[in-house]
């Protein structure tokens, strides 16, 4: 696995205590975690296939960039792993506030959520995943961002693919066994731990841009 998917992989594990205040409080409302294991892993499916959807489209959208700009490219992926790490490791708090800027395209979309509710089948769970793939989150927004920087459309889809991955120990437990893993993800030397981590990944980035330059 590379550098890149680890990371992707790491901003997900990252994101799993902020996953599980929004999307897991959604499920045990939607009654999705009382509907069984494939029910819950359905609604997980659905979410991870918007996400690498999502990133699909912005690595297509980034797919011209010409091949001179990789080296620039790998910086910006640096960085972005710097920033989500500062904000693991309680030094920034910038991510979240990015969230306001889907908000008006979130209002869109939520009511067709309505469509598959009361969730009581797999049918039902998949596409709600879909769309509840689209709330505002600041994380998956710095974790698209750092799949835009492959600047390929495959590249890009699987790294959010690999994101969507991390998330998914968190978001597929249930009830009573979430609190354990939220609590175990914000003590304070698993947060070094993971956000060091980031930090290595960044810094290695960082080297293959500057050798790239060179």
């Amino acid at each position: 696995m590379t550098i890149d998917a680890l990371s992707a992989v790491l901003i997900g594990i990252i994101s799993a205590g902020h996953c599980l205040g929004m999307c897991g409080g959604l499920t045990v409302a939607f009654g999705v975690n009382s509907k069984g294991t494939s029910v819950l892993a359905a609604y997980n499916l659905g979410r991870i296939t918007t996400y690498s959807g999502l990133g699909f489209l912005i690595g297509a959208g980034l797919s011209w960039l010409p091949a001179s700009t990789i080296p620039a490219l790998r910086l910006i992926a640096a960085a972005l792993l710097v920033l989500i790490a500062l904000y693991y490791l309680n030094i920034a708090a910038w991510i979240t506030r990015v969230e306001s800027l889907a908000l008006p395209l979130w209002r869109r979309l939520q009511p067709l959520a309505k469509r598959w509710l009361p969730v009581t089948t797999v049918r039902q769970a998949y596409p709600l995943g879909l769309v509840w793939g689209f709330l505002p989150c600041g994380l998956v927004y710095s974790a698209l961002g750092f799949a835009a920087t492959a600047a390929n459309p495959w590249a890009s889809a699987g790294l959010m693919l690999c994101f969507g991955f991390g998330t998914l120990p968190a978001m597929m437990l249930t009830g009573a066994a979430a609190k354990p893993f939220q609590r175990g993800l914000n003590t304070p030397w698993v947060r070094r731990v993971l956000g060091g981590s980031l930090l290595v990944f960044a810094a290695w980035l960082a080297f293959q841009a500057v050798s790239m330059g060179h």
